[in-house]
């Protein structure tokens, strides 16, 4: 997501069998909050092998009022899946299950905590060398929050502060523009890495505009 600034010159991840069978799901990497757009693999075991390659038996992943698919399982009776969660604003706790399509009595669950990824600055207008109070949350790749701050060829990675708690927040001031910062549109992203990416899956950005009178 990004949003615009005017200035004048997922609980600990825990995975548990079902009482009704010895299937488990496992969760990994195991963390105790995911932020919104981060990928992690449901690792299930114990459930009907499939017999046949080219019919393969599936487990159906769902969470309450969702169902997030279909998962072939092999041989072994063991699925492997990749999901990448998502969470628009605040934390919630999910319980996603996998039941076994050719016997529904075999299922078992996760349970995992999310995070939505933002970053809010204050004030949203002023002077471009001005002091900002930053809130962010939801940065749980690293434990640093960095800026990118980008116009044009010129390129700056600011160092904004230590993140802390399982969902990755941070309360600071900073200056992101100096004084003399030049005329136009300053895209700033915010990621966990020091070295700008464009495609990093938990980040949040602003467009700072500067204008002269």
């Amino acid at each position: 997501m990004t949003r615009s600034l005017a200035v004048a010159a997922g609980v600990a991840a825990l995975a548990f069998p079902s009482a009704a069978s010895a299937a488990s799901l496992t969760v990994s990497p195991q963390k105790s909050c995911y932020g919104s757009g981060e990928s992690l693999n449901f690792l299930g075991t114990g459930f009907t092998p499939t017999t046949d390659p080219a019919s393969p038996n599936q487990a159906n992943v769902t969470r309450p009022g969702t169902t997030v698919g279909l998962i072939d399982v092999d041989a072994n009776g063991v699925f492997n899946g990749v999901l990448r969660v998502a969470l628009d604003s605040g934390r919630e706790t999910r319980t996603y299950t996998a039941t076994d399509l050719a016997d529904p009595s075999i299922t078992a669950s996760a349970q995992i905590t999310v995070s939505s990824v933002r970053v809010r600055l204050r004030p949203t207008n002023g002077a471009p060398g001005r002091i900002l109070r930053i809130n962010a949350h939801g940065f749980t790749t690293g434990k640093t929050l960095w800026a990118h701050v980008r116009r044009g060829r010129s390129k700056r990675n600011l160092k904004i502060g230590r993140l802390k708690g399982a969902c990755g927040n941070l309360q600071t001031r900073k200056r992101l523009l100096p004084q003399t910062a030049a005329v136009g549109v300053h895209t700033v992203q915010f990621d966990t890495f020091r070295r700008y990416n464009a495609n990093r899956p938990v980040k949040d950005a602003y467009t700072i505009t500067v204008t002269r009178f």
